[in-house]
């Protein structure tokens, strides 16, 4: 950014505009946030819950409702508030719905899943359009393809780490809890006994009593796994949360971008 850009020449990239550089970045981290999350709420509602395919795509699809709810109002808004502040209040929503998803567990309802994927589509209307604009609304007609393209690139890129990142955590999570679960299942755990002896009956009671405590034994395995599974989720949301309201003070260090005539503007 220390030399001349010219909005004559079409073949500068995009992200050597002042300001770009940084919503480039958040970008990114919309992206891992917004398909991380679409990744890991149908994975959790198919394997912890038993929904079906269909159920689990129906439970995040309301996202969608408030993307459109919020890009109607962002619409009206741009030009008249500072695009900084639009971000800002887009990362705080979305970090807000995103925390709300580590409050789940295994007995949770359909509405703890809709209602704060509603939310997060309504923060990304915010987050998206404004960043548009401080990417792009200095751009020469020339640059606007290139620019478009690259910005686009980010997002996905975004995307692709983050759902790589959040899948890798949500197994290494998960082996982290079992292992740390797993010491409280010992013949001198009263907890632990209780639970084996119920769960030995009731299988002794369904049918013979020779392979009763096997399953007992499985049972509580598979209680363990779940268990470790669902802790797992919980920390994952609550990283993304956490980058999401990191990205709250950053928005400050952005220059307010205004389009000067189609002209890059010169710094």
């Amino acid at each position: 950014m220390n030399g001349k850009l010219h909005s004559a020449a079409p073949h500068h990239l995009p992200f050597f505009i002042p300001g770009a550089d940084g919503a480039d970045t958040l970008m990114v981290v919309m992206g891992i946030v917004l398909y991380g999350t679409i990744a890991l709420l149908p994975l959790f509602l198919q394997t912890l819950l038993g929904y079906p395919a269909v159920s689990s795509g129906m439970a995040v699809s309301p996202r969608g409702f408030g993307a459109i709810a919020s890009m109607l109002i962002v619409g009206r808004l741009i030009g008249k508030v500072n695009s900084r502040y639009l971000i800002m209040f887009g990362f705080t929503v979305l970090g807000y719905s995103t925390y709300q998803f580590s409050n789940i567990n295994l007995e949770i309802s359909i509405s703890s899943i809709v209602w704060p994927s509603i939310i997060s589509g309504f923060a990304m209307g915010f987050i998206f359009v404004p960043l548009t604009t401080m990417a792009l609304g200095t751009l020469s007609n020339e640059q606007m393809g290139n620019a478009s393209g690259v910005f686009n690139l980010m997002r996905n890129t975004g995307g692709s780490v983050g759902i790589a990142t959040v899948t890798t955590f949500l197994a290494r999570w998960a082996q982290v809890h079992q292992a740390s679960m797993v010491s409280h299942l010992t013949p001198y755990d009263p907890a632990y006994q209780e639970r084996l002896k119920q769960m030995t009956e009731a299988f002794a009671a369904r049918g013979g009593s020779a392979v009763a405590q096997q399953q007992a034994y499985s049972g509580l395995y598979g209680t363990l796994v779940r268990q470790a599974m669902l802790l797992s989720y919980v920390d994952v949301f609550r990283l993304l949360s956490f980058l999401c309201f990191l990205c709250i003070p950053a928005t400050l260090l952005f220059k307010r971008v205004k389009a000067r005539g189609g002209a890059v503007p010169m710094h």
